[in-house]
Parts: structure tokens; C-alpha cells; sequence
């Protein structure tokens, strides 16, 4: 229906031609009862179209966006304080599609000329008109990632552009978005798009890190990328519970829930038949409502035992629960459930049966117990825990484990963990070894 109105065109002339332009144009249109509307005199600011771009660096986990003055910034602030002298506005990096440019083309050109950054194959985020009501400008605003290893210029513009290229973590993007501190539409739009995108961003495939413990040869720690799904080489998998010790439902999204999930046992039509690993953990629960902080319950793995060669759950008590009161992890008691998982994946290969029959578990998968329903940034949970299990690994002489590895889930986890670890690196508790 809309594509059928009918426009006409009477006339056009050009009032001003500088760096942009302004026409003047006459126009009747199909008005909504279905007769034309009388000739209007119209003014179009003409600049022709832009591209723009949310450049995500993978490595630092933060945007990249520049800064520079620009007289409308001022005249636009001081409409609220004719004292203020503030001109400066932080955007994504965006510039002019030139002539026999397509936009793909202009902002892959503009990205490498005013960051330094080499991308390829950008994602379109959504195609708009900037101001439809006095410009015909329209903008194409893009998605790319970058990293440190694609910057092969430094970039900062052209030569008469006074550009500063910042780095800004994706936390405080949100924080600042949430909080309407964003003036650049441009970023705005993206930071929202960048937010309900994450979970897509942020996924990693399946991937090892690992460092040597420095004067412990043969002892590993490290950290496992991806779904906890690709894990097959890790006799030990750790699950964080509550002080209920009640696993997430089989619909959960949660490590618990998969766990759960992939441990139990199946039908041909994927019905489950057996509950083994949360039948098997309620019947050490008992009539007990619930355990102390740190506790840890060993059940079997059920049918992942064959599929991904995991002999034992070990199940940590990491977050506090309780009746209305929610869950909340303490980023101290992180540190005590680390030690008393390990101590008792010792105390479980030390025993005498398994000694005779050399069924060992020396390699253990932790994931970043107390970052979910916990409560606790990431960033202080990665600390918290890697820095525990080098802790004992070092100090504990006669240890049978020889792999730690921590589940990095996502991009936010892989970071996390690499701040940690390049940090003992530094200080020689940690040596990085070849993946």
C-alpha cells in the first residue's frame, strides 16, 4: 500500500554548495485520505550516506571508539550552559562513503584510517536515516571484531583530523548506556544491539590454555574454552550447588543443569529414565536441609562416565541459599571451596583401593563457581579461584593431581582467566606452556 502513494516532484534547485549541500525542493504527496496534498517548499540538508561501526576488540573485551571536537557537539550543549566550553564527543568511528564506494568498502577504508584496525566481512547492524526530518543522510552502521595482532597501522585520520582512539570496556559501555550518558546515537544504537547480542559474541569453541606450575614439572593449570559439553579429557568435574545441594532443572541453562542433563540416563526418544547424578546426590543429602558453606559430596557420573570419561562429581557448596533470601556467593568462601575440592580429590586417589587398581583421577575441571546465581563479577571469581589452586598445587608437595583446568565459557571468562594468569605468569609462580 505504502509503495503506491504517489509523490511528484515539481521542483528542485540548490540554494547552498559547499562541503554539504542545501536544496530546495517543491513536492506534492498522496496524503492518507488518498488526494494530494497542495505543492510544499521543502529544505534537504544533503551530505550524501556514512557508514559507522562498533569495533569489539576480542582481546581486551572492550569498544573501540574515538574522540575528537566538533563545533555542533558545543553549540548543541551550550543550548543548556552558554558557558560551556565542551565540544569533545565520544562515538564509534564512522565517515563519508565516497563516490563508487560501496558502504562494505568505505568502512573497512575509514576503520583502518582512523583506528589502525584491519577488519574484514563487517555484520550490518540496521540501515537509518540520521534526522529525516531536515536530512536525506543515511547512515549503515556496522558490527566487526578486531584484536591487538589485526592493527597494522596507528591510525588517528586524516591529516587535518584531531582524533584520539580509546578503548572502552563493554561493562562501563552498559553502565554509561543505562544511565543516558551516551550523546553519539550512533553508539547508542549499537551499545543496545552489542548488549542483546553478547551471548552470541561472547561464545567460544572448544580450546585449552595451560601453564606450568614453576618448579613442579608436570603439573598443569589452565583453563578449557567452550561448552562444558566438548570437555572429554578432565577425570573430575566440580559442580557448584547451593547450600540446598539441589542441581538445576534439566531445562536450565546452567553448568548444574547440564550436568545433570548429560549424566543421566536416556531412552531411545530422549526421555529420561534415570536421574542418576541428582538421585544419587539426594540420597547423600538425606533429611538434611541443607550443608555448610564449602561442604563437598562425591557422586558418581552416571553416564558420562562413558561418554566423556568423567568418574566422579564433585559437588561444592559455593553459593548460600535460602528460604527468600535468595542466592548469594561470598568471593571469600570461593577461595575455601577450591581447597576443600581439591583436598578431597587427593583424599579420594589416595585410598587404598583405588592405589591397587591405579584408577587415579589427576586432572580436575572447576567452572567459575559463584559468577551465576552468586552474584560475584567474573573478574573477582577468576581471581579468587585460579590464584587458590596454584596456591595449593605449589604447597602441596605430594598432591596426585597434574591438571586444573577452569571453564572458560565465555569471552568474558576466557578474559578473566588470561588476567589472572599472565599476572602469576609475571611473578614466576606460573610458567606458559605450548596449547
Amino acid at each position: 500500500m505504502q509503495g503506491r502513494r504517489r509523490v511528484e516532484i515539481k521542483s528542485e534547485k540548490r540554494l547552498f554548495d559547499d562541503f554539504f549541500k542545501i536544496d530546495e525542493i517543491v513536492v506534492s504527496h498522496q496524503q492518507y485520505d488518498g488526494t494530494m496534498s497542495a505543492d510544499q517548499r521543502r529544505l534537504n540538508f544533503e551530505r550524501g550516506d556514512a557508514v559507522a561501526v562498533l569495533l569489539f576488540n576480542t582481546d581486551t573485551r572492550s569498544v573501540v571508539v574515538v574522540e575528537q571536537f566538533k563545533v555542533p557537539s558545543l553549540i548543541g550543549r551550550r543550548r543548556e550552559n552558554p558557558a560551556i566550553n565542551d565540544g569533545w564527543i565520544t562515538e564509534v568511528m564512522a565517515g563519508m562513503i565516497g563516490p563508487y564506494e560501496t558502504a562494505e568498502e568505505a568502512v573497512i577504508r575509514e576503520t583502518l584510517e582512523e583506528t589502525g584496525y584491519e577488519i574484514h566481512d563487517p555484520e550490518l547492524i540496521c540501515k537509518f536515516l540520521s534526522s529525516p526530518g531536515g536530512t536525506s543522510e543515511r547512515i549503515f552502521l556496522y558490527y566487526a571484531e578486531v584484536s591487538e595482532a589485526a592493527k597494522p597501522s596507528k591510525g588517528g585520520g586524516i591529516a587535518d583530523e584531531d582524533v584520539r582512539v580509546l578503548q572502552l570496556n563493554v561493562n562501563e559501555l552498559f553502565d554509561r548506556l543505562a544511565k543516558g550518558q551516551i550523546d553519539d546515537p550512533k553508539l547508542a544504537i549499537a551499545a543496545y544491539w552489542l548488549q542483546a547480542n553478547m551471548p552470541r559474541i561472547e561464545s567460544l569453541g572448544p580450546g585449552t590454555m595451560r601453564y606450568g606450575i614453576a618448579g613442579r614439572p608436570g603439573t598443569i593449570v589452565g583453563y578449557k574454552t567452550g561448552d562444558i559439553e566438548d570437555v572429554k579429557d578432565a577425570s573430575i568435574w566440580v559442580n557448584s550447588e547451593n547450600t540446598d545441594m539441589m542441581m538445576d532443572r534439566f531445562i536450565g541453562r546452567s553448568i548444574s543443569a547440564k550436568i545433570r542433563s548429560l549424566g543421566a540416563n536416556s531412552d531411545d526418544e530422549g526421555n529420561i529414565v534415570d536421574d542418576t547424578i541428582q538421585e544419587s546426590l539426594r540420597g547423600m543429602i538425606g533429611e538434611r536441609a541443607h550443608v555448610k558453606i564449602g561442604t563437598v559430596l562425591v557422586t558418581e557420573s552416571g553416564m558420562l562416565r562413558s561418554s566423556h570419561h568423567v568418574r566422579r562429581i564433585f559437588h561444592v557448596a559455593a553459593v548460600q541459599g535460602g528460604l527468600g533470601s535468595g542466592m548469594k556467593a561470598d568471593p571469600e568462601d570461593l577461595k575455601l571451596c577450591v581447597r576443600n575440592v581439591l583436598v578431597r580429590a587427593d583424599k579420594e586417589n589416595k585410598k587404598l583401593w583405588r592405589r591397587f587398581c591405579k584408577a587415579s583421577m589427576d586432572s580436575i575441571l572447576v567452572p567459575m563457581m559463584g559468577a551465576g546465581d552468586g552474584g560475584v563479577p567474573i573478574e573477582t571469581v577468576a581471581d579468587k579461584i585460579i590464584r587458590a589452586a596454584v596456591d595449593y598445587l605449589r604447597t602441596t608437595p605430594d598432591t596426585t593431581l597434574k591438571q586444573i583446568y577452569f571453564l572458560a565459557f565465555r569471552l568474558r571468562d576466557k578474559s578473566a582467566c588470561d588476567t589472572v594468569l599472565e599476572d602469576l605468569r609475571k611473578h614466576k609462580a606460573i610458567e606458559r606452556l605450548d596449547t
